[in-house]
């Protein structure tokens, strides 16, 4: 079983604007790209988690980001914490400044927690966005999960606001019962357990910043969801997208929550189709 992508990784640093130093991954194509695909880790995962996706879009001419933020993935300081939403918005906002450069397409992926901040960067985007896809958005959490929620961030109510004490309310299991579960999931020395209350508290104000963005959305929009999903309540992404009165396009995968472990071909076959479709207009 493969573990990592065919595709060189490279492993790129930058420097956010208050000092903070972020390092993110990349994959590109041996030719000039057709676009940028920028995409967006959960809470729990980073971007290490989508190598099942990575070779198909690489070889189909896409360059590809991993955009991590600040205390996931190999960022290691200040581990599970932001100081504000802002500052996680000006992180995204640098990596791809720095990745991508100016008038290159570039299209948006957020996978569970991601598809919040990617929502959340379409505004200041501005054109610069060709298209958006949304994998299992996170922005609508299953009963099981809000409660899950709710009990750690209870839990952790004396906490100082950077201390890692809130733990994370989406199980492993709930990404995948396949073998990716043990062969990866669990054993994943990177993944994130606990977030601070201060990082907890600025979900919940991106979320909302994410939803009000999806209710004005205008921009070409590809929705993924998975067909046993315990993470995102799939009837209440349904209820938001007709809300739209626009066209998105909507479809769903097997598996669970992790789509890119249990349905990789569908899922790159879903996006290259759309991303496809984008550029050739």
């Amino acid at each position: 079983m493969l573990l990592a992508a065919r595709t060189p990784e490279a492993l790129v640093r930058v420097t956010a604007t208050d000092g903070y130093s972020l390092t993110y991954r990349a994959w590109r194509p041996t030719s000039e790209p057709r676009a940028t695909i920028v995409l967006f880790n959960g809470i729990m995962s980073h971007s290490g988690w989508f190598f099942p996706l990575i070779d198909p879009l690489v070889d189909a001419g896409y360059a590809v980001i991993g955009a991590d933020r600040r205390g996931s993935g190999l960022n290691e300081e200040a581990r599970g914490d932001a100081p504000s939403g802002k500052a996680i918005i000006d992180d995204a906002l640098t990596i791809i400044d720095h990745s991508v450069p100016d008038g290159h397409p570039i299209i948006l992926a957020g996978w569970c927690w991601g598809s919040i901040l990617a929502l959340n960067l379409v505004r200041p985007l501005g054109d610069r966005v060709q298209g958006l896809v949304l994998l299992t958005p996170g922005l609508f959490p299953t009963a099981q999960v809000v409660q899950a929620a709710q009990d750690t961030q209870a839990a952790a109510a004396d906490a100082a606001e950077d201390e890692p004490a809130v733990e994370t309310p989406i199980a492993e299991t709930m990404f995948t019962k396949g073998p990716y579960l043990d062969a990866f999931v669990r054993p994943d020395p990177h993944k994130l357990l606990k977030l601070t209350p201060r990082f907890f508290a600025q979900t919940k104000k991106l979320g909302m910043g994410a939803t009000m963005a999806l209710r004005k959305l205008s921009l070409p929009t590809l929705v993924l969801l998975a067909d046993n999903d315990e993470a995102t309540d799939n009837a209440d992404v349904d209820a938001a997208l007709e809300k739209l009165g626009r066209t998105v396009t909507r479809t769903t995968a097997p598996g669970a929550h992790g789509m890119q472990f249990d349905a990789t071909d569908a899922v790159t076959e879903a996006i290259l189709a759309f991303s496809s479709d984008l550029l050739d207009r």
